[in-house]
This record gives C-alpha cells, sequence and structure tokens, in this order.
C-alpha cells in the first residue's frame, strides 16, 4: 500500500497559529480584567451574564480549541471523508470559521471585560450571517457525507434526495444569509432568529417531502 505523507502548508500553520491567539489575547490583558467578566448579553445588547476571570480568559478558548480540534477530527475519520475532500470549499469555509470565531468572541470578551462599549449582537450576528451566505454558494456542491452539509435520515439514505436537498438549500441559505446580514446591522434579533429558523425548516420539509414521494409511489 502506497504511503501518503501530507505536508504542514503554510494554510496549516496559520490555521493552527489563530487557534491559540485567543489564549494569547486573553495573556496580555489578563491582569486588566475584572473577577466577573461579561460573556453572555440578551436580545437589547444588555449584560445578562457573567462569568469568573479565568472561565472568561481561558476556559472559553480552551472550548473553542476543542471545537477547532474536533472539526478536523470528524473530516478524518467519516466513513465518506473522500465526498468531503471534494467538497474542499465547504470543507474549508466550516474550518477556518471555527477559529475565526473564536478570535472574535475572545476580543469581544476581553474589550467588554476591560470596559469598552459596543453593540456585541452586530458583531457576532453579520459574521454568522456571511458564513451562510458562503456555505450557501458551495452547499450545492456538497457530497453526501457524515460531518458535513445537511445530515438528515433522508438525506442520508438516498443521494439524490441529499443532492436535490442541498441544491434547494443553496438558494435558500444565500438568500437568507443576506436578510440576516441586513437585520445584524438594526439588531432585529427576532427576525433575525425567524429566518434562521426558516433556512432550516425549508431544506428539511422538502427533502422529507422528496422521500414521502419516493416511498409513495414504490
Amino acid at each position: 500500500m502506497k504511503k501518503t505523507n501530507k505536508k504542514l502548508t503554510f494554510w496549516d500553520i496559520l490555521y493552527w497559529i489563530l487557534a491559540v491567539v485567543p489564549f494569547l489575547i486573553s495573556l496580555i490583558f489578563y491582569s486588566r480584567l475584572p473577577d466577573q467578566v461579561p460573556t453572555h448579553w440578551g436580545a437589547d445588547n444588555v449584560v445578562n451574564g457573567y462569568s469568573s476571570r479565568n472561565m472568561a480568559a481561558f476556559g472559553i478558548p480552551a472550548f473553542m480549541f476543542f471545537m477547532a480540534v474536533l472539526v478536523n477530527v470528524l473530516y478524518r475519520i467519516d466513513p465518506k471523508r473522500e465526498n468531503i475532500s471534494r467538497s474542499k470549499e465547504l470543507k474549508q469555509i466550516t474550518r477556518w470559521f471555527v477559529v475565526i470565531l473564536a478570535v472574535l468572541v475572545q476580543v469581544i470578551t476581553i474589550l467588554s471585560g476591560i470596559g469598552l462599549s459596543f453593540n456585541v449582537g452586530t458583531v457576532i450576528s453579520v459574521p454568522i450571517a456571511f458564513l451562510f451566505v458562503a456555505l450557501g454558494n458551495y452547499l450545492p456542491k456538497c457530497r453526501q457525507n457524515y460531518s458535513l452539509g445537511i445530515k438528515l435520515p433522508w438525506t442520508l439514505a438516498d443521494e439524490d434526495n441529499w443532492n436535490r436537498t442541498h441544491r434547494l438549500a443553496g438558494y435558500v441559505w444565500m438568500a437568507g444569509g443576506f436578510l440576516m446580514m441586513i437585520l445584524g446591522f438594526f439588531n432585529l434579533s427576532k427576525l433575525y432568529f425567524t429566518i434562521f429558523l426558516t433556512m432550516v425548516l425549508i431544506p428539511s420539509v422538502y427533502s422529507y417531502l422528496l422521500y414521502r414521494k419516493k416511498n409513495s409511489g414504490s
């Protein structure tokens, strides 16, 4: 059997550097953090939850680092990992968003902890909306797998169902992502969440209807 040695690329190195940046940010500002640090905000952009200094500085980054590791492990052990590799744009978007989000979350946490005030809802919701636009653009090309995409009993059991569901979801997620991005600037969290639920439900219901139609004729 021929062995393939995967070389560590510049982008791999940059990825893991970004994964540890939240820890470095916390170390730099640790002495300026209060005993209780804001870590949760309501729909009105008012703080409604706090964490201890150590949890905010190192617990949250540790969780995000675990997620960065986990997403890479899942892609490697997926029984259909060849299909994930064929969906390389989608794979890279999801991988990189985890570490970029980790840095963003830690910057927000630390800046809030040292007393700076800003619209947290917009800072978080707009990048998430942009993620859906990017994912929607490549979702129709996503091949059947167990780690990436819309994983429902009907999509996993039928490749045609998977392909048709992801084609529809691509349009829905791009349109919904653009709407969410606009709403994020205006801090309309209830409508933002409604659009998100709609983006989840439309492909799911469509996939189920395809399944019912196919099985009713058999």
